[in-house]
């Protein structure tokens, strides 16, 4: 099968790596978003996907949107049989929809209807779900709205983060597309029309969300928070004015018979904070503002952090 393949960041980059070892299928072109500059040194910074594409020498295009006339030529004239889109992060118009042969088919990181949109990975590991998964589907002019394909299931265990789930929907995922596209063409799949009744939404991360609001949030919220972030934009509080990331946490079951400030750290090493509800949260690493990463022993090892309120 002639394959387009669009997808920009390092997600993507499995399931192209298995398309392009595949000796079924030929990417014949790449779409990926424009590079960035890097505004700390003023350097281009190509996407995974486009380093990927380069290193198989596979040609490359980077249209700021799919909607002029100039694209759907160039398109017409690679003739792809299907195009196939994995975390691209733009908008396919309706006629580039309908010219494959078979269609335009979408990985996306969630069982579908549930959690529809850009950030379905970080969202269910937000809400602490116990189960998510993976589904191809055909795309459509809606958010995920298309006909479901394939899926396949994703238990999340304790430790789970985004980063680790990240990593095993790619890898789950890319398994998944290539029996999708074994199946499209021997013409065995079956269309499931979603459910309406039953879909969620996935908005996009922002920096704002990943903040932590000690006065509102118990243990078990503040680390499903610090889990669901860690991939990017990664959770934050203050501490002395300052800004301070915490990267990994998990929830202290133990406790202290004395109720403090919510936010307030009860002990240093461990490193202790006191949340809403009588509960409290071991912070394992961390960050603060202009210093580097390190485990929270380290930290209280070179502060006296005790009795100081995060969030102030």
């Amino acid at each position: 099968m002639n394959i387009v393949f669009m997808g920009t960041p390092e997600f993507s980059c499995k399931t192209l790596e298995k398309v392009i070892k595949s000796k079924s299928h030929n990417v014949l072109a790449i779409f990926t978003k424009p590079d960035k500059v890097n505004k700390r040194g003023n350097v281009v910074e190509f996407s995974p996907v486009k380093k990927m594409a380069m290193a198989n020498d596979i040609p490359v295009y980077q249209p700021n949107n799919l909607k002029s006339s100039d694209i759907y030529e160039t398109l017409i004239s690679i003739s792809p049989d299907l195009i196939l889109v994995v975390a691209y992060g733009k908008i396919l118009p309706k006629d580039i929809l309908c010219l494959p042969k078979y269609g335009c088919i979408n990985l996306h990181g969630s069982l579908l209807p549930k959690y529809r949109g850009a950030a379905p990975i970080q969202r269910a590991v937000l809400n602490a779900e116990k189960e998510t998964g993976v589904t191809t589907m055909f795309m459509d002019e809606g958010m995920d709205t298309g006909d479901i394909l394939l899926k396949e299931k994703i238990k999340l265990e304790n430790d789970d983060s985004s980063e680790s789930l990240f990593k095993k929907i790619s890898d789950i995922g890319s398994d998944l597309v290539l029996k999708t596209l074994e199946e499209l063409e021997k013409g065995s799949l079956k269309r499931i029309k979603q459910n309406e009744d039953e879909a969620t939404y996935a908005p996009p991360i922002n920096k704002e969300d990943a903040k932590i609001d000690w006065n509102k949030m118990e243990a078990s919220k503040v680390n499903s928070l610090i889990k669901g972030m860690d991939a990017g934009p990664v959770a934050y509080t203050t501490l002395g004015g300052k800004r301070l990331k915490i990267f990994k946490s998990r929830i202290f079951k133990n406790s202290f018979n004395k109720n403090y400030e919510f936010g307030t750290i009860v002990n240093e090493n461990p490193l202790i904070v006191f949340c809403k509800n009588n509960t409290f949260l071991e912070i394992l690493e961390l960050q603060l503002e202009n210093k580097k990463r390190m485990s929270a022993r380290d930290f209280s090892l070179g502060n006296k952090p005790l009795l100081k309120v995060l969030g102030n």
